[in-house]
């Protein structure tokens, strides 16, 4: 959605906001004078005068393909302006093909207009006219929606208005009333599911027994377990009835999850049967038991195949510290080395049938008990030896003049290079890559004399006719591919932090008022994303701030006028006005920054951490306390982290509450600082216990013993603690410790933070960022490290020229995925600026600086 492209950066869809000869408003007559009509970035909506649009009820879906769309439009406005009922329809051929996408939202496929009858007396009449209009035309299966007969109409009761609620998990979800006036979300999800308390129109009951009577009857076949969900489809294990054998079972939409090539999944599901004929028998390719349609939607069935994931087990088995540990690292190499002669050798024998992958990553590797290995997900091999890439995982794309065979063969170095250092996602940024991944690689692993000349071969295509080169004299560019105009490279492998702070300010749009520097996607999700200090303007300039970079005071000023915009602000420290207050008082605005945190602290946050809750919040308020003196921030302060205490005291973590983000190292963190301005063993007594508790729920046993000779020991297998990343990892939380360590000593504390420092020395992230990469493990080895592995902490750092890439000749580094260039705090350039000044950054400035 936000790979727009002809830029390095995430942004929206430049197709999205209105091309002239795309605009499906064209195809429609004027609006008339006594109608409203207002345009979104990917909705165009109508209401005429007079209309009251009820909040919720019974709404009606016309779902439509690229192809027929302009037809169902103009006759849907015909009959809708007539008849004086209010819709709404997708404004650009572009953003119904993104819909309707492979990668589209399962819930919102398919649905071209939206139509809101004002009772079930209109609802009847749009159904049966309209219903008979359109009868005839095919579009995508609305899943979460009831379907009208055989025609492209479908109805589900819910919102009329844009309405919003935080669910239980802290998300901005929408939202309806129940009888009794309280709001609940307004599920959107795959399947028709109207509220228990809403009654189902006479005009629907036909419609409903049709959907009862749509089950798979005649199905040889069980699903039993979902493994994975595309627009097009999912997949499942399941089991044959018949014999009672594990089964795949891979479903294929009609007309849904449309690729770069304009196929949907039904063709590439029949494309995989072909293919599966024609590899029979090789003992690297599963075997297809069949294909058939059921209930509409076209299924693959074929063996199951019992083992895990290449991606998994190079995740959970590739050592941590691989110059710690020579002998386990050894094993390693030699069992990596084994698989990818394997997958070599499979491949051969899949083009010596005529048959090319196309899609070779980790995650479409098996590697099956007995150490053998399989291909799964074949839905985008072909017969055709001169075929072009129609997608591929991050990492894993051929260049666009790679063709059939060659594709295979780059995907092939890729592995090689990925199964040891998984950054092959750099490498079409930046041709020297290879070399530097190479010499990473041959530094780290005893791979074999010859590493180096193989990868090398296999990402350099070798064939110019069939199976390789272009195709019709160009090459063909996919949506997500950066740029590919050649940049200078930076002038040093390590840049300085001038340098760093000068690329971030050359990439600032201060014309543009949804964001000052590009970002992460959430700069366009969040409703703070442009200003908030993780992914907005807030978070880049305390980064330069700290870093001593001169800040044009235009920049703050953009800060300053777009926090005012907001008319509910969300309170959090990371992605709400809460941080943007911090970053305004640091860059000198306190009258701006103590207004937006009073406005702030007048919303009740929706969980206890430190992203965006109650942890963070108090730490903002203990900030604004400690630079102005105001004695209301600190009562504040002292009042959450009371809350915080109360909380923790009354519950269980849930999943996925912990690290320092999200876990009860963030409520810890304000005990600790409230206690270096006043203290209190009570407050350290209360950090002790939400430390402990965070701890092990990031896998620490709790019986870890302080005289073991390895510091590892009380992680437990596959434990989230053990690894370094910053957020939900053990970085963020080993920086706490180390606050506590300053003021009490804890045996089991100094293991754990000892045991983050060592794999942190050693580990090279999947990214750069702070808050998932590598600046990251930076920061928390700086600030975990003392003098004896000081110069330990300075090799990490010269590692830096390794993530980074040129933006017009200043370096920059590339967000999560590395698919595209980010300047924020959490996924991009700033978070590396600060972590590379950590040395020269206060630790106690803010949360974890």
């Amino acid at each position: 959605m936000f790979l727009a492209p002809g830029t390095p950066f995430f942004d929206r869809d430049e197709a999205a906001t209105g091309d002239a000869d795309d605009d499906f408003r064209a195809v429609t007559a004027e609006t008339p004078d006594d109608w409203s009509c207002s345009t979104g970035p990917d909705w165009t909506m109508l209401v005429p005068d007079g209309f009251r649009m009820p909040p919720q009820g019974w709404k009606i879906h016309v779902s439509a393909t690229s192809e027929n769309a302009r037809s169902i439009l103009a006759r849907s406005w015909e009959w809708l302006v007539a008849h004086r009922v209010a819709f709404k329809f997708i404004r650009s051929r572009q953003v119904l093909l993104r819909r309707n996408g492979k990668y589209g939202d399962r819930g919102a496929s398919g649905k071209f207009i939206t139509i809101y009858p004002e009772d079930e007396t209109r609802l009847a009449s749009v159904l049966n006219e309209l219903g008979a209009i359109l009868d005839g035309e095919q579009g995508p299966y609305i899943l979460s929606d009831l379907r009208w007969r055989s025609g492209p109409l479908y109805v589900r009761y819910g919102g009329f208005v844009a309405r919003t609620m935080k669910s239980e998990r802290g998300e901005t979800v929408p939202c309806i009333e129940d009888p009794e006036g309280r709001l609940v979300p307004d599920r959107r999800g795959p399947s028709f599911r109207p509220p228990e308390w809403v009654t189902i129109p006479d005009c629907l009951r036909e419609a409903v027994r049709a959907r009862e009577a749509g089950t798979l009857r005649d199905f040889p076949y069980r699903a039993e377990q979902a493994l994975h969900f595309s627009n097009g489809g999912g997949v499942y294990r399941g089991t044959d009835l018949r014999t009672s054998e594990p089964v795949l079972l891979r479903e294929a939409r009609p007309l849904a999850g449309i690729d770069n090539n304009g196929e949907d999944a039904v063709t590439r599901l029949l494309r995989e049967r072909d293919c599966l004929r024609k590899l029979a028998g090789l003992k690297w390719v599963p075997e297809l038991i069949e294909a058939r349609v059921g209930h509409e939607h076209h299924f693959l069935v074929r063996e199951y195949v019992e083992g895990e994931t290449l991606a998994v087990r190079t995740t959970r088995d590739n050592p941590p510290s691989p110059e710690a540990d020579p002998d386990r690292t050894a094993a390693y190499t030699r069992w990596a080395l084994g698989v990818l002669d394997q997958i070599e050798q499979g491949v051969r024998a899949m083009h010596e049938r005529g048959v090319v992958f196309g899609d070779l990553h980790p995650g479409n590797v098996m590697v099956r008990p007995d150490g053998s290995v399989a291909f799964i997900d074949l839905e985008t091999a072909s017969t055709d030896l001169a075929a072009h890439q129609i997608h591929a995982a991050p990492g894993f794309a051929a260049p666009p003049t790679h063709r059939g065979k060659d594709i295979d063969r780059y995907a092939l170095g890729c592995l090689r290079v990925a199964l040891f250092a998984p950054l092959t996602s750099l490498l079409p940024w930046d041709a020297d890559k290879v070399d530097q991944l190479i010499e990473l690689v041959e530094a780290r692993y005893p791979v074999p004399a010859d590493y180096g000349a193989q990868v090398r071969a296999d990402l350099t295509p070798l064939t110019t006719g069939d199976g390789g080169g272009t195709r019709d004299g160009h090459a063909d560019t996919a949506p997500g591919d950066p740029p590919k105009a050649a940049a200078p490279r930076p002038t040093a492998d390590r840049p300085s932090p001038a340098a760093v702070g000068q690329g971030i300010l050359a990439m600032a749009t201060p014309r543009r008022e949804d964001r000052l520097f590009p970002g992460d996607t959430a700069q366009f999700i969040l409703p703070e994303g442009g200003t908030c200090l993780a992914y907005g303007a807030a978070g880049v300039l305390w980064a330069l701030i700290e870093s001593g970079t001169e800040i044009p005071a235009a920049h703050v000023d953009w800060l300053e006028e777009s926090a005012r915009r907001y008319a509910h602000p969300s309170p959090g420290l990371y992605t709400g006005t809460a941080g943007v207050a911090c970053a305004l008082q640091r860059l000198g605005r306190t009258d701006a920054a103590t207004a937006l945190l009073k406005e702030a602290s007048g919303v009740e946050p929706v969980n206890d951490g430190l992203l965006d809750g109650r942890a963070g919040l108090g730490l903002a308020h203990l900030f604004m306390a400690r630079a102005t003196g105001d004695d209301a921030a600190l009562k504040h302060a002292t009042l959450l982290a009371e809350q915080l205490v109360e909380s923790a005291a009354g519950r269980s973590p849930r999943r996925g509450e912990a690290g320092l983000m999200r876990g009860r190292s963030g409520a810890a963190l304000l005990l600790l600082r409230l206690h270096a301005h006043a203290p209190d063993t009570g407050l350290l007594d209360g950090a002790r216990e939400l430390l402990d508790t965070d701890l092990r729920t990031l896998g620490w046993s709790a019986e870890a013993d302080p005289a073991r000779t390895d510091a590892e020991e009380g992680w437990s297998a596959g434990a989230v603690g053990a690894r370094p990343t910053f957020a939900a990892g053990g970085g963020g939380t080993a920086m706490v410790l180390r606050e506590y360590l300053d003021q009490r000593h804890e045996p089991r504390f100094a293991l754990a933070c000892e045991s983050v420092l060592r794999t942190a020395l050693d580990c090279v992230p999947h990214t750069a960022g702070l808050f998932h990469g590598f600046a990251g493990v930076v920061l928390a080895a700086t600030r975990l490290a003392g003098p004896a592995e000081a110069a330990a902490v300075e090799r990490l750092t010269g590692r830096v020229g390794l993530y980074g890439v040129a933006h017009e000749g200043r370096p920059a580094f590339l967000g999560l995925e590395n698919v595209r260039l980010t300047a924020d705090l959490a996924t991009g350039a700033a978070g590396v600026l600060l972590a590379l000044r950590a040395p020269d950054t206060a630790p106690g400035s803010l949360a974890f600086l």
